[in-house]
């Protein structure tokens, strides 16, 4: 029997020959995601796809979830790494950035990528990148660990509900609509509603980059050493933030 990893030559009912491995099943099954959705991702889609017998698949991948969880996968280790000449705030905010961005390039996706188990490839590179870059920002490393799962679960968040906007596509007028609502609320019961109609809804980049902002500064805060009432830290230093 040949070994998973090996190419072999599989053959579609018409006759025509394609040599398999994971990569080209891969390839094809992303030419069909980018197609069809999700929804539409079927093995015999893909061997379709491939010219080949959608049976000839699981030589190379034990089901479709397997075939998925790798899909993932590569969209994960797609996210180029920042430049480490950057401060390591801008890299913080340009890992934010990307990860939300993988959201919302594929919002069809973007339940899997929720669920993607965490000790893939792809999740673990970017794992140990986003942990290099909160030990350079002075975290010890529980504290690193924290800080990576609410950076995690910011992204993760914000990706699903940005992605869930975009398919459910809402139209121009449905946040004027959800403000007016709003503004037309009794004063007597709403009146913080009332003052802030205006202002609901807001963009959601700008809600992203000023939630990003914030968690920086939560960073430099857990990173600064405890000072006493004169300034000083516990050595008796003058406490100066970590770059």
């Amino acid at each position: 029997m040949a070994d998973w990893g090996e190419r072999r030559v599989d053959r579609h009912a018409g006759g025509r020959s394609v040599r398999l491995d994971r990569d080209v099943i891969v390839q094809a099954a992303q030419r069909v995601l980018d197609r069809d959705g999700l929804s539409g991702l079927t093995m015999r889609r893909i061997g379709n796809e491939l010219g080949a017998d959608p049976t000839a698949i699981y030589r190379h991948f034990r089901d479709k979830d397997e075939l998925v969880t790798e899909l993932a996968d590569r969209v994960f280790a797609s996210l180029p790494a920042p430049d480490p000449a950057l401060s390591w705030r801008d890299r913080i905010r340009r890992m934010l950035r990307g990860a939300l961005e993988l959201y919302r390039a594929n919002p069809d996706f973007a339940f899997q990528l929720a669920h993607q188990p965490d000790d893939t490839p792809g999740l673990q590179r970017i794992a140990e990148t986003v942990l290099g870059t909160l030990a350079e920002a002075g975290l010890g490393p529980r504290e690193r660990a924290i800080v990576y799962q609410l950076m995690t679960n910011y992204a993760v968040g914000s990706g699903l509900f940005i992605s869930q906007l975009a398919l459910d596509d809402c139209g121009p007028e449905a946040i004027p609509a959800m403000r007016r609502a709003y503004a037309a609320l009794p004063p007597d019961e709403y009146p913080h509603c009332l003052e802030s109609a205006p202002h609901l809804f807001p963009d959601q980049d700008d809600v992203y980059d000023l939630g990003v902002d914030m968690l920086i500064d939560a960073i430099e805060k857990l990173a600064r050493p405890p000072t006493m009432p004169d300034g000083r830290g516990p050595d008796g230093a003058t406490s100066k933030r970590r770059e």
